[in-house]
C-alpha cells in the first residue's frame, strides 16, 4: 500500500492530479476540494489510496488525511465507488458531511451528483456511527462549500458545452475565467458560447 506521495505537481486536470516523485508521474485522482488548494508547480504530499480490482489499479489522493479517511469510509459503504465518493468529496467539505450524516439529511446528501435518495440514505446509515463527532464549521469552511459547490454545479454547464462539440480543456478555462455569481445555467452557457475560443 503506498500511504503518501511527495512531489511536484506537475500536472492538474478536472479530477487529476499528476505527481513527479524520483523522475516517476503518479496519476492520482482527487477531488475539487484539494484540487482548488494546489497549483502546478508546488511541491506537495498526497495521502494515498491504491484501489485494486481485477481491471483496475488506480490511485487516489488528497491535500489532507482527513479527506483520505473520509473518503476510505465512504467506499466501505454497498455501493458506492471511488467515483461516488469523490462526488461527495468534491461537493462538500469534510465537516459538511460529517453534519448531513449526523443529521440525516438525506436531501442535501442526494444533491451529490451521482448519488440518489436511496444511495444517500445508505451512507447516512451505514456511516452514522463512524464519522465521529461534528467539530465547529468555521466562516472559511462556509466559504470553501460555497466554492465546491459553485464548482459542482458548473460541471452540467461544461457537459452540455462539451456536447455542442467544444473541447473540455477550452470549455473548461472559459468558465473558470468567468464570474457566475447569481447566473442560472442557461446565462452561464450563452455567455460561455460568445467567450469561448476568443
Amino acid at each position: 500500500m503506498i500511504s503518501f506521495i511527495k512531489g511536484e505537481v506537475i500536472k492538474k486536470g478536472l479530477d487529476y492530479l499528476v505527481i513527479e516523485n524520483n523522475n516517476i508521474g503518479y496519476f492520482i485522482s482527487t477531488s475539487l476540494s484539494t484540487l482548488k488548494m494546489l497549483n502546478e508547480g508546488d511541491n506537495v504530499c498526497i495521502y494515498t489510496y491504491l484501489h485494486i480490482r481485477e481491471d483496475i489499479l488506480a490511485l487516489y489522493g488528497f491535500l489532507k488525511s482527513e479527506e483520505l479517511e473520509m473518503f476510505k469510509k465512504l467506499i466501505l459503504v454497498n455501493g458506492i465507488g471511488p467515483k461516488a465518493g469523490l462526488s461527495v468529496l468534491s461537493t462538500y467539505n469534510i465537516n459538511t458531511i460529517k453534519e448531513i450524516i449526523l443529521k440525516d439529511d438525506t436531501v442535501k446528501m442526494s444533491k451529490v451528483p451521482g448519488i440518489g435518495k436511496k444511495t444517500a440514505s445508505k451512507i447516512i446509515l451505514e456511516l452514522k456511527d463512524k464519522v465521529g463527532t461534528l467539530e465547529g464549521i468555521t466562516s472559511d469552511d462556509k466559504i470553501d462549500e460555497i466554492s465546491i459547490q459553485s464548482n459542482s454545479e458548473t460541471s452540467d454547464v461544461l457537459n452540455a458545452l462539451i456536447s455542442l462539440g467544444f473541447n473540455q480543456f477550452e470549455a473548461k478555462k472559459t468558465l473558470d475565467n468567468m464570474d457566475l455569481t447569481g447566473k442560472s445555467e442557461n446565462d452561464i452557457i450563452k455567455e460561455a458560447l460568445k467567450n469561448i475560443n476568443r
